[in-house]
C-alpha cells in the first residue's frame, strides 16, 4: 500500500479548485515554453495523416479545462478530492519527465495556414505552445476523469465528452495517435497508483474502507462514504 497525507481541503466556493491547481498550470507552461531540449517533431503515421484536420473543434479540445474543474467540483468529499489530486499530480509529473528528455513537437504551421484559420493560429500562441506532445496529458486525465465520474449522474454524458475531447487532440493536429497511447499507458500507471492508496486521515474518525477508496469510485466499494 501506498500512504500518504490527506493535503487537500475542499474549499468553501468549488471554484477556488481553480486556484488550487495554478501550479499544476505553471509546471504544465513552463515546461510547454522553455523546452531544455530541441523538440523532435516525429514522423507521420498512416493513422494520423488519414484523421482529418478540423480547427474547428478548438473549443471542444479546450473543453478538457471546465471538464477538469467540474470532476474536481463534484468530489463527493475530501477524500475524492484528494485522489483526484494526487492522480492528476502524479500523471502531470509521469508526462514532464518525458516531455523534459524527450519533447516532441507538432509541425502545426503544415495545417493553420488558410487566411480563415488565423484566428486558431493566434489562439494557439497565446494558449498552448505546440509542445508537450507526448503522452498526451489531455488523453490521461480524460481517461481519469471517466474514472472519477463513472458513477455519478450523467455518467455517460461525462465519458461522450472526456472521449470527444481526447479524440479533437488528434483532429486539431496538436497531438499524434502516438501521443494519445502514452497517454493511457501513463493513466494505467496512475490507476494502479489509486488502488494502493491509502490516505492518513486528519480526522482518526474516518472509516478505513473511505479512505482507500472514494465514495462510488471504480474500484472501491459503494459504501462507506466520509460525511
Amino acid at each position: 500500500m501506498i500512504r500518504l497525507p490527506m493535503a487537500l481541503r475542499l474549499p468553501r466556493h468549488r471554484l477556488m479548485f481553480l486556484v488550487l491547481w495554478l501550479p499544476y498550470i505553471g509546471l504544465y507552461q513552463l515546461i510547454n515554453r522553455f523546452p531544455v531540449f530541441a523538440p523532435t517533431e516525429l514522423p507521420m503515421t498512416a493513422l494520423d495523416r488519414a484523421a482529418p484536420f478540423l480547427p474547428e473543434l478548438l473549443p471542444l479540445y479546450v473543453a478538457y479545462i471546465p471538464l477538469f474543474w467540474w470532476t474536481l467540483a463534484r468530489s463527493e468529499n475530501e477524500v475524492v478530492a484528494n485522489r483526484i489530486f494526487y492522480a492528476t499530480h502524479l500523471q502531470l509529473l509521469l508526462c514532464a519527465a518525458v516531455w523534459i528528455l524527450f519533447p516532441v513537437t507538432m509541425a502545426r504551421e503544415h495545417f493553420y495556414l488558410a487566411a480563415s484559420y488565423n484566428w486558431a493560429d493566434t489562439f494557439w500562441r497565446w494558449f498552448d505552445a505546440p509542445n508537450n506532445c507526448l503522452p498526451s496529458l489531455h488523453a490521461a486525465n480524460g481517461l481519469l476523469f471517466i474514472q472519477f465520474n463513472w458513477h455519478r449522474p450523467a455518467r455517460w454524458l461525462h465519458t461522450a465528452v472526456a472521449i470527444a475531447i481526447i479524440v479533437s487532440t488528434v483532429l486539431v493536429k496538436q497531438h499524434y495517435v502516438v501521443d494519445l497511447v502514452a497517454g493511457a499507458l501513463v493513466y494505467a500507471v496512475a490507476a494502479a497508483f489509486l488502488r494502493r492508496l491509502v490516505l492518513v486521515p486528519r480526522d482518526p474518525s474516518f472509516k478505513r474502507a473511505s479512505l482507500r477508496f472514494g465514495p462510488r469510485e471504480v474500484g472501491g466499494p459503494k459504501t462507506g462514504a466520509v460525511s
